[in-house]
């Protein structure tokens, strides 16, 4: 057990879904293939303000909150209102409702599909580390929100 008051991710979350971003435009040019029907970049759009939007409720809820927006600081409550009463990850969420918006607004079937190994990736080096941490801290207060809220949705 550590004594450091974060939960010591291995990577700072936003790089984990800028990656997708990043290998999905590059992997297109090896796997050019379209990812909606002509017409339809609105859809993508829809989506990625869908996930600004979650995002951007998921931060002022922690503003409010007076606790860290960043997972690699100190947590300072368990924050269980607006989008963390319906999900314990709204931010995770909405990351990826924003790669998966622009993957679709950019008509790029590779981006679309690597919303899938990002989130892979953060519920297994991310989320459950993040868990555990907020186990070790808050005790029964965290597990008691864990009983009501789910993880994803």
């Amino acid at each position: 057990m550590t004594d450091v008051d974060h939960p010591d991710l291995p990577v700072k979350p936003p790089l984990v879904w800028l990656g997708a971003l990043v290998l999905g435009w590059w992997g297109h040019r090896f796997w050019p293939l379209t990812a909606r029907p002509v017409g339809l970049a609105w859809t993508g759009l829809v989506v990625v303000a869908a996930g600004l939007a979650l995002a951007l409720w998921a931060v002022l809820t922690f503003r409010a909150a007076r606790t860290p927006v960043e997972p690699w600081k100190a947590t300072r409550s368990i924050v269980d209102r607006g989008p963390f009463a319906f999900s314990r990850n709204p931010i995770y969420l909405a990351f990826a409702l924003v790669t998966l918006g622009v993957g679709v607004w950019i008509n790029r079937l590779a981006v679309v599909v690597m919303v899938l190994p990002a989130f892979v990736i953060t519920d297994l080096a991310l989320v459950r580390r993040e868990e555990a941490y907020l186990t070790r801290k808050f005790g029964e207060t965290y597990l008691a929100y864990r009983r009501r809220v789910r993880r994803w949705i």
